[in-house]
């Protein structure tokens, strides 16, 4: 696993233009400018000197996360530039074994409240993930395990401490653990994670500073290591020429000390958190003479990523990505020309530490223009004479978080057109097994890859899901918006018409609360306003264009399961209340399930005309493929929010017949 990190927000910009340009850099904003805003660094520690001189706080305190604790909805919409706006922090703290969640009055330098969470145990940190891999390393036992496999250097050896899952009985509720596989880093070692010492996991309880306990069950047989031999240079394919993306003239995008952004009517804030990575909010499109409401806030809210395999070496592994290890947390720097095009704008993301402390990224996060090389819209004459259309250009705001062998670039696309194009994709490391086949022709091939594929000689990719809950507070033309239901049904014709059979929508509303769950053959659904009308007198409203909407299989009393239960149902809808923004529950690590999404709509409120959230759960199970070794190609995964009936034409229809020429 990388090392983990805090995340609270963007305070410095670095634009690194052409390939033969110098990178340009501007200091960071004193700020806030802006009441979404993440805090500044002068707030985080202000917060920390608050809680520490009310004796809530003290050196051995350690901060899972501080964070903004967003004004009220109704103030944030109604504030402009210029107008005075509060600030108020929250804290989530580990002190004694104990967790505590803070909340301090900035704009006051007062403390609101603070009171103890029993039971929960927030995301890991830093301190915890080394605490563990040094127990591991110097415990007795474990070092008896490892050398009965034949590992006489311990120094070649690399543990990864991951979260436990969910175990029975009170254990989870009483003591903070976590499990430590270990790796074997001399057979492959580009990937610290390709030769897994199988068999041995060491569970250590980072309060106590204890390995509570070894699970040892068995070693995995294996040939003798060969005599070490020359390695061969790696070879590539020729080399190609450039094909780069760049913006010769400049930038068609702003971007202001507080991290607003126009482009192509759009407009948008976006701060990065500690648990969501991107958070996008008051998204609004310029239409003529208005400004008009499309999303108050948008963000990936958790990641379930189960593991196929019940032995109790992978059976725990049931990561909740965002709630355990956070997506800002792990943001990975960016490298210009080959995780963004060159001419981006890269975003150094600089955030409070677990220990109170700052910590940055530098260019966490990059926004860039592309031209995607297809038409935006065209036409030909019927004659062939004449031909219109645009170039489609796309703006995408960026971060990748890597989540221990795993890499995740995670994209939201404005279009000109009004569409919201939300993307993952998938790459780095497959999690593996080490086993006894070396190929699916030998004795124990069969039952190696019961739960996996062969990539390798002796090494089996593990069976797995990647469940992604993304949470839609939309507000089209306005908060009181209605879920619409467009079911397509086959209608059949009377016999005196030459045709037999033709489709039709049947409209209708959702109601309550809850998971929103097919009923026909095709069904669409979209967020409507039904107090604003178009010239034409429609309804204004926004589809959720499905993509990639692949669902958990796991059993609804498989405790994973309960844990993240957003990951059975394509489509949630809640009413909007504050703080209500966790698929799994603001606290998933080492949880029981029952949290977030399934206790936000228990009680079936009304979502008909009023101010309301859906939550997509975009995924894919992973069939694991030997192309997917010895690295992941990224495999994407998306879905769209696309306009119906919202614009009064086509919105890309005034986009500009070419480029500005030079000056």
């Amino acid at each position: 696993m990388s090392v983990l990190r805090a995340a609270v927000f963007i305070v410095a910009f670095v634009l690194t233009g052409l390939p033969q340009a110098r990178a340009q850099t501007q200091a960071p904003p004193a700020g806030p400018f802006h009441p979404m805003d993440a805090l500044t660094v002068d707030e985080v520690v202000e917060t920390v000197g608050i809680m520490k001189a009310k004796g809530l706080a003290d050196e051995n305190t350690r901060y899972p996360a501080i964070t903004l604790r967003e004004m009220s909805k109704a103030l944030v919409r109604s504030w402009r530039r210029g107008d005075r706006f509060t600030r108020t922090a929250h804290i989530v703290s580990r002190r004694n074994a104990k967790t505590f969640e803070t909340i301090v009055d900035l704009t006051k330098k007062i403390l609101v409240s603070h009171r103890e969470i029993p039971g929960a145990q927030p995301s890991l940190m830093d301190e915890e993930w080394q605490k563990a891999r040094d127990l591991v390393l110097a415990d007795e036992a474990w070092k008896k395990a490892v050398r009965k496999r034949g590992y006489a250097d311990l120094s070649t050896i690399f543990c990864a401490p991951m979260s436990v899952g969910t175990l029975s009985g009170s254990e989870t509720e009483t003591r903070r653990l976590l499990n430590v596989p270990c790796y074997d880093t001399t057979t492959t070692p580009d990937n610290s994670y390709g030769r897994p010492i199988e068999g041995l996991i060491a569970v250590v309880d980072v309060d106590a500073g204890t390995v509570a306990r070894i699970i040892d069950s068995g070693a995995v047989a294996l040939p003798a290591p060969k005599a070490a031999s020359k390695p061969q240079a790696q070879r590539f394919r020729p080399a190609m020429n450039p094909v780069v993306v760049f913006s010769p003239r400049g930038v068609n995008y702003k971007i202001d000390g507080g991290l607003n952004m126009e482009w192509q009517n759009w407009s948008f804030h976006v701060r990065a958190e500690r648990r969501f990575g991107p958070v996008f909010s008051l998204v609004r499109f310029h239409d003529g003479k208005r400004n008009r409401d499309i999303a108050y806030q948008m963000s990936l809210s958790e990641m379930f990523v189960p593991y196929m395999d019940p032995d109790p070496q992978w059976s725990f592994r049931t990561l909740m990505d965002a709630g355990e290890y956070g997506l800002g947390y792990l943001a990975s720097s960016l490298s210009p020309g080959r995780d963004c095009p060159r001419h981006s704008t890269f975003i150094t993301v600089v955030m409070p530490s677990d220990t109170g402390g700052l910590f940055k990224v530098e260019k966490g996060l990059c926004v860039f223009e592309r031209n995607t090389g297809d038409p935006l819209w065209r036409h030909a004459s019927s004659q062939g004479t004449k031909v219109s259309g645009r170039p489609a250009i796309e703006l995408v705001v960026r971060m990748i978080p890597t989540i221990g062998n795993y890499d995740y670039v995670i994209d939201w696309v404005f279009t000109q057109h009004g569409n919201i194009k939300i993307r993952v994709g998938a790459t780095g490391y497959d999690a593996v097994k080490t086993v006894e086949a070396a190929s699916m022709s030998s004795p124990t091939a069969e039952s190696d890859t019961k739960y996996g594929t062969l990539l390798a000689p002796h090494t089996v990719a593990v069976y797995h899901d990647h469940l992604f809950s993304f949470r839609l507070d939309l507000d089209i033309d306005g908060p009181k918006n209605t879920l619409i239901r467009d079911n397509i049904k086959p209608v059949r014709l009377p016999k005196e018409n030459r045709r037999r059979s033709i489709w039709a929508i049947e409209r209708s509303p959702v109601v309550l609360e809850g998971p929103v769950r097919p009923g026909g053959h095709d069904e669409n659904y979209r967020l409507s306003n039904p107090n604003r009308k178009t010239a034409l007198g429609h309804n204004p409203s926004y589809h959720i264009e499905p993509g990639h909407g692949v669902l958990s299989l796991l059993a609804v009393d498989d405790i994973p399961q309960n844990r993240a239960a957003f990951s059975a149902e394509r489509l949630w809808i809640s009413r909007y209340k504050p703080g209500e923004i966790h698929a799994a529950g603001a606290y998933p690590n080492q949880s029981k399930g029952g949290d977030g999404l399934p206790e936000y709509v228990h009680d079936k409120e009304s979502v008909t005309d009023t101010d309301v959230v859906v939550w997509y759960t975009m995924g894919f199970h992973h069939l694991t493929r030997v192309e997917d070794w010895p690295i992941l190609p990224t495999k994407w995964h998306e879905f769209t929010l696309r306009p119906f009936n919202f614009f009064d034409r086509n919105p890309s229809f005034d986009v500009a017949p070419s480029f500005k020429r030079g000056q």
